[in-house]
């Protein structure tokens, strides 16, 4: 039980395979989500809290079993982090990357209050922080768009 744990919290090996395993994580749940949100929007949503509570519970038992409490495998966080970015984003190309470049800025350097929550070294920050960068890329999404009239 404890190796599939770690394995949903490492993607089922993903998080082994870059260097950058947070930027690969986040690249790849936007493909997925291109596809589907603009149908299943209310749905998305509702998994995403879904999938936040129950990686919190795994990470807590997975993270006992670890010295280092965040380490760069586990990538679980950064798909919630990313889909909470693009629940802000309309259908176009130009907001899914804006998303996931301002996410990235923001899970990397990690502003305040984000490094709040990254200084905690426990599963609940180890998602907080991510759900943070999150909505900071989404209201500046939501401003950038508004300001600009990113809808192509």
């Amino acid at each position: 039980m404890d190796r599939f744990l770690l394995n949903y919290c490492t993607s089922f090996g993903l998080g082994y395979v870059s260097k950058f395993p947070g930027t690969l994580a986040s690249f790849v749940i936007l493909i997925p989500l291109w596809f589907i949100i603009e149908k299943f929007y209310s749905i998305i949503v509702i998994l995403t809290i879904f999938f936040s509570i129950l990686s919190y519970l795994i990470l807590k038992k997975v993270l006992i079993k670890l010295k280092n409490k965040d380490p760069s495998y586990i990538i679980v966080d950064e798909y919630i982090g990313q889909t909470v970015a693009i629940l802000f984003c309309n259908q176009n190309i130009l907001e899914f990357l804006l998303a996931f470049i301002l996410f990235r800025i923001f899970d990397i350097f990690k502003p305040f209050p984000i490094n709040y929550f990254d200084k905690k070294k426990n599963a609940y920050g180890l998602i907080m922080d991510d759900i943070l960068a999150g909505l900071f890329s989404g209201f500046i999404i939501i401003l950038i768009s508004w300001k600009w009239d990113l809808n192509l």
